[in-house]
């Protein structure tokens, strides 16, 4: 376990590593999967009536697995609008809780945030112990990240959790890294082929492109990441006998994690915020440790769409 403690210099090689003098870095630690977990959370959370009134708000319908906010397009969704200004003080508490987390996390990897493009805040409302979903969907079965519908081209995924449950602990599960995990299941998941430079296949991204121009371009990278994140979670050999180190993240904590390589699953819990982050290749500490160098190293072929 890493932690860090709350309201300290979390960028200190002590804090984030536990050890002084390792020489270690917080986004070392990052990307290679490591979970940095602060017992008390180093940001403001929404806190008394503002709190109970985000403990209050429900899934606006089956269809929503979160309630989330767009810190770009500044628009809150998936929560049931009962009550006039109800709307508006969703999107200004989730607006507030990015403000606050994204200002504390530039400071503390001021090298990720020159170039990082910030997406989704989501509140989990529901108890991930009795959610029924479909398998895919499912928090509760080990998994690297992949979004079905924001492709990431190469751009690593970092995530910001805070339990903001009053009274119970959020239960997390975590086991192998990337590395591991693609050189042990990688081909039987099915590793890129031809990535495509035929004509047919750039004259569709090209009618794409047209149609939605701000559409993101699913690479090869992106689609087996997709595959991988559905493979490993129907994959019982590694759901049952995988190694595992569980978490029992308490109220009022916080924890970092770059969940394209580390495979997670959440056990148990409701009311926890999240912010996640798309960090640029260039802004890395690690290249070589990343899912897409991994990956086109293991399948002997470029994963990316390359800017023309």
């Amino acid at each position: 376990m890493v932690e860090a403690q709350g309201r300290i210099s979390p960028w200190k090689t002590e804090d984030v590593c536990g050890a002084k003098g390792s020489g270690c870095t917080l986004a070392e630690r990052l990307e290679r999967g490591d979970v940095i977990h602060y017992p008390v959370c180093p940001f403001p959370l929404p806190e008394g009536s503002d709190r109970q009134f985000l403990l209050d708000q429900q899934l606006g319908s089956r269809a929503h697995k979160n309630i989330s906010y767009d810190p770009v397009q500044g628009k809150a969704s998936g929560f049931r609008n009962q009550f006039p200004h109800q709307s508006a003080r969703v999107r200004d508490l989730l607006a507030a809780f990015s403000r606050s987390t994204t200002l504390w996390l530039a400071g503390v990897l001021p090298e990720y945030a020159a170039r990082w493009q910030l997406d989704r805040v989501s509140f989990r409302p529901e108890e991930e112990a009795t959610r029924r979903l479909r398998l895919t969907a499912r928090n509760d079965l080990l998994h690297v990240d992949a979004f079905p519908s924001r492709p990431t081209n190469g751009y690593r995924i970092l995530r910001v959790f805070a339990n903001v449950n009053p009274t119970e602990a959020r239960v997390w599960v975590t086991s192998d890294r990337f590395s591991k995990l693609l050189a042990q299941y990688g081909k039987a998941c099915g590793l890129p082929a031809d990535p495509g430079t035929g004509w047919v296949k750039n004259l569709g991204r090209q009618v794409v492109r047209l149609f939605q121009p701000s559409r993101r371009t699913r690479s090869a990278y992106d689609a087996f990441m997709l595959r991988f994140h559905n493979y490993l979670k129907s994959c019982e050999e590694f759901q049952e006998q995988g190694p595992k180190h569980f978490w029992n993240f308490q109220p009022g904590s916080a924890w970092l994690v770059m969940t394209d390589t580390a495979s997670h699953a959440v056990l148990r819990g409701r009311y926890a915020l999240e912010h996640s982050y798309f960090i640029a290749p260039e802004s890395l500490a690690l290249p070589p440790e990343s899912p897409p160098f991994l990956l086109e190293q293991a399948c002997g072929r470029p994963v990316l769409c390359r800017a023309a």
